[in-house]
This record gives structure tokens, sequence and C-alpha cells, in this order.
């Protein structure tokens, strides 16, 4: 039995040469070639939410067995729900649905089996054409054809998954049952029908809760798909994953309406952090941020890595000839990466309080280092010798009252010893180097220290 198209003609184009140039015409060259076995994806009108979606579905591994988890809009049922349908048709041809696998999941998982609850509703099938243009397609370059000539003779096999009312721990744990060979693309948009700016201010701390993975933070009205992006945030969280953003923007970036838009997002789950994926694909790129920054106090960065635009929070670094010349940072994150490095280069080179501005005959011979910082985590300890054993190879930051200082994780390679490290830490603070209270609070974290000469 095929479930037959509902959307084509309104969602996306109905005729398939149509359909597949859009589609195509959406693809972009990725900056490295990272593959994921899930991705969160919108499902609005191609023409709107199509550029978010490719870029998703690029970074999408390519498995036998896809799960498309998606909300249900119009229907009201508990847990999930699969249907009995062999096929689902697009104007690309059909796409088969894995019974078999449904068989096995409605055995292991509260769920719903029927048709009824998959008519009407757009959230899966507009995923459908991006899967058969990237992994079936009908048109393609003989490059394209020879870098996918392994495929030939594996096909994809669809498991449609509608959510209900249910806790976000049932897909966490759904992915979990059936990671080892398949892939999964988490449907949804982001927020609904807000005035431009409000609708940017709500996604943008979406995003931020998606990628520290926050759980406690999410709200229902953030986004329509939101049990499954729970349930993807926690698998993440168990799994020591992070999900890394691709694109953010709105409908009304598209369409030029400000009154009433929707938010549009997409992120891939990578086995590396945010700050591993920097240091590795864009290390250079920061680092010349930086330099510029420095060098023009006017200069904007264009063409922005998104991952640089997730919160985050550095230290820059600027010695000369091998001697301090300026560090200022942030300990905390409070606005996106990127715009963290070019406030913290200008005031490393500035408005350190201990130096003069730089100069410009100055930048001959200077060194210039970001250090991204991770997470900050709370130690406790009872006393002064558990506190010790905790804080090596750690960046330290300790606070008494109004007192606070903060040593990055390369300090201990001036500061090797761990008592002479604390004791230096304190009396930067303005304490004593053999204070220790009850009151007394430290926090590690750690860092990715990236350099070069200016």
């Amino acid at each position: 039995m095929n479930k037959k198209p509902e959307f084509a003609g309104s969602f996306y184009p109905e005729k398939a040469e149509e359909l597949t140039n859009l589609l195509n015409s959406y693809k972009q060259e990725l900056h490295f070639p990272c593959k994921s076995k899930a991705i969160i994806v919108p499902h609005a009108g191609v023409y709107y939410s199509g550029h978010a979606a490719m870029a998703g579905f690029q970074h999408l591994e390519f498995n036998d067995n896809i799960f498309i988890i998606a909300p249900s809009h119009h229907k009201t049922f508990n847990n999930i729900a699969l249907p009995e349908y062999t096929y689902f048709d697009t104007p690309l041809g059909s796409i088969e649905v894995n019974n078999r696998l449904i068989k096995d999941i409605r055995e292991k998982f509260p769920c719903l089996i029927s048709n009824e609850v998959f008519d009407n509703e757009h959230s899966i099938e507009v995923q459908l054409p991006f899967l058969q243009t990237l992994f079936n397609p009908q048109i393609q370059s003989a490059l394209d054809f020879v870098k996918e000539i392994k495929k030939i003779g594996r096909k994809i096999r669809i498991i449609p998954v509608l959510v209900g009312n249910c806790n976000y721990k049932l897909i966490s744990d759904l992915i979990s049952a059936y990671w080892e060979n398949s892939s999964f693309v988490i449907s949804s948009d982001l927020s609904h029908f807000y005035p431009k700016q409000e609708c940017r201010q709500i996604d943008t701390y979406t995003a931020t809760i998606i990628e520290t993975g926050k759980l406690d933070f999410f709200q229902e009205p953030q986004a329509c798909g939101l049990t499954g992006i729970k349930g993807l945030v926690d698998f993440a969280n168990n799994n020591d994953c992070s999900l890394i953003r691709i694109m953010m923007y709105n409908s009304g970036d598209i369409s030029g309406d400000s009154d009433r838009v929707v938010g549009y997002g997409s992120w891939y789950l990578s086995t590396e952090n945010r700050d591993e994926i920097v240091e590795k694909n864009y290390s250079e790129y920061v680092l010349d941020i930086a330099k510029n920054a420095i060098l023009n106090q006017e200069f904007i960065p264009h063409e922005i890595p998104p991952v640089l635009t997730q919160y985050g929070a550095s230290f820059v670094t600027l010695k000369l000839n091998g001697q301090l010349r300026g560090c200022i940072g942030s300990v905390y994150p409070t606005k996106p990466l990127i715009l963290d490095i070019i406030d913290n280069a200008r005031n490393a080179a500035f408005q350190d309080p201990r130096f003069e501005p730089l100069t410009e005959e100055e930048t001959a011979n200077l060194e210039i280092s970001v250090s991204i910082l991770s997470s900050i985590e709370r130690l406790n300890f009872k006393d002064e010798r558990e506190l010790l054993s905790k804080i090596y190879p750690h960046g330290i930051i300790i606070a008494e009252h109004d007192k606070r200082a903060v040593y990055l994780p390369i300090v201990w390679e001036q500061l090797p010893e761990r008592e002479v490290f604390l004791n230096s830490l304190k009396e930067k603070a303005g304490l004593p180097a053999n204070y220790f209270s009850r009151t007394l609070e430290a926090y590690k974290f750690d860092a990715t220290y990236i350099s070069r000469p200016f």
C-alpha cells in the first residue's frame, strides 16, 4: 500500500524535474566533509526552509534505515505512531518503508500503528524529496556518480515516526535502540508567528540550549518538534556527543515579511565538541579574525561559519618577543563565539590596564593566541588538600566574596606545581597565598588553544 503525496504543488513543486532542480540549487560546498547519523532539519515549505534543510541533509550519513521523527500537527495520540504503508510516494518516485523494523519497534515500544494519523501531515512528507535527491538521485553528474558508486545495489528504507503526547526519553531510547544500523532525521521548525526580531531572539535561545544540552530550559513554544529535539539532545548528552549548528534563519529573511515569521535551523550530531571542530577546521580563520579586529576597528567579518555563531567564551593573548603584551577574555558565554573573540582581541590590544595600547610598530614581533573555553564546572572540596588534587591540568577560577581570579590551562607550563599554581592564583585575586576558607569557591574548565605569529 502506497501513501500518495498530499503536499506536492504547495509545500514543494509537483513536477519531478522542477523539484530536483530546486533542491539541487540549495546544495552548498561543505567546508569540511563531516557526515553524521543524526540531524535536525526544518519541515516547512521548501521555498522557505529548503536552504536550511538541504544544509542539514548534506551532512546526513547514508544508511539503509533512516528514521524520520516528526511532530503530529493535526492528530492527538499518546507516545508515537507508525504507519502500515509499504511505500511513501513523491514526484521523485517511491521510497520504501521498513515494515520489518516497524514490527520490531511495535514489540519494544508503546506505539500506535495507524495510517490515519499520517493523513494531512507534512512534517514527514516534506523530508522525503531531500533523501531521494541526495541518496537516490534521478539526475547527477558523472563525478557524483563515481563518488556514490559504492552505494549501487543499496537503497534506503524509511521508518516514519510521528510523535504524540510522550516524554522525550521515549525518543532518546528509540534512537539508542536502533543507533548502530540507522540514521535519524529530527523534523522540526523553530518558533512560529512572532515578529522577526523576537523570532531571532527566541531561536537564538533555542539554539543555545540545543548546543549546550541544557534540557531543563526548553519550553513548548520554542519549536513544534520539541519532543524529538529533546530526545536527540538527551541522546547526545548520554553519549558524549555535541550538536553543531549548520544554518539558522527565518521566513522573513526569504519573504521580506517581518510581522509573522517562522524560524528554521539545522544541526548535526558530532562525536567531537564544538571547540575541537573549530580547532581542526577553522584555526586560521579564527586567528585572522582576531588579527583583523585589532588592525581595523571597523572590521566586520563576512561568511561566518555557523559553528562560530554558537555562544562561546574565549581569551585572546598577545605576546611581544615572548613576553606578555595583553590578555583579556570571557569566562562565561554571553554572545556568539566570533563576537567574543573580536571583542577580546581588541580589548587585549588596547584595553588591558597593565599595558599601554598596542602600537603598529609592535605588531611586527607579536604573537597572537586564542583560547576557546569549555563550560565551567564547580569543584566541591572540604579542604585545600582536596582542592589541590582536583585542579590539574584544568583552567581554574577562584572566587571569595568580591575577589575573583582565573588562570587558563596554559599557565601550568609556567607554574607546574599545584601548590605554587594555586597560591599564585590566590594572590592574583588579591588574597594571601596561604588563604583558605569554607566559603572559597573554585571552578574548572578546559580550553582549546591556537596560536601563531601575528
